[in-house]
């Protein structure tokens, strides 16, 4: 083979090396590029998949508990206790305690008197802040003193620490000795020793000297 010959071999061959390092990586580039697109081109139903179940903010942020129970005692140290059939949590920025505040379906408390004495309160709905022991209900508000005196309202709040129950709705009540209502609202002190009555009210009292 003659000089000239082997030059422009070794010329050929420097050419293909070259275009070869230009090519490859090109190729390659389209090979993975192939391999990344495959899986939505044509999907294997097949496949296994890892997918994350949707999860509310809500359910995240709250807790909830079926028939409930709370037990505290008031600032004498006489006891009460708590129901409902449900409660959820809630996270309430500055709360003194994580979670002070529950929102209560069909809430029902029972204070204790000094006497043996009780109140029952019940409604609809109601929300407790455990931190300050305080009870607002909504609802068809029902309170009963253990002495036979029922009242109704349609909204309430319960200081269950000084054992004071209050509202500015109208209130519907009646027991042994008569028939109450108020248009402006009402307010319980001493257990239910003595029962105040705001704006325009009515007392009907029963005579019950010759009851038997």
């Amino acid at each position: 083979m003659s000089a000239a010959a082997t030059v422009r071999r070794v010329q050929t061959r420097s050419r293909w090396v070259a275009a070869a390092r230009l090519l490859l990586p090109a190729v390659a580039l389209t090979l993975l590029a192939g391999l990344l697109a495959w899986p939505t081109l044509f999907p294997d139903e097949k496949r296994f998949r890892l997918s994350k179940l949707p999860v509310s903010r809500e359910e995240e942020a709250t807790v909830r508990m079926l028939n409930p129970r709370f037990v505290g005692t008031d600032e004498g140290g006489r006891p009460y206790t708590l129901t409902a059939t449900e409660a959820t949590q809630l996270a309430i920025p500055g709360a003194v305690t994580k979670d002070s505040q529950l929102l209560l379906t069909q809430p029902k408390a029972d204070l204790s008197g000094d006497k043996g004495d009780w109140v029952q309160l019940s409604a609809h709905e109601g929300r407790y802040d455990k931190d300050h022991r305080m009870l607002t209900m909504s609802g068809a508000v029902t309170m009963f003193h253990d002495s036979g005196y029922e009242m109704h309202t349609e909204q309430a709040q319960a200081d269950l620490a000084r054992k004071r129950v209050a509202g500015i709705l109208p209130v519907t009540g009646q027991g042994p000795q008569g028939d109450l209502s108020a248009e402006d609202g009402f307010e319980i002190l001493d257990k239910g020793q003595r029962v105040f009555l705001i704006g325009k009210s009515r007392v009907v009292l029963r005579d019950t000297r010759g009851a038997s």
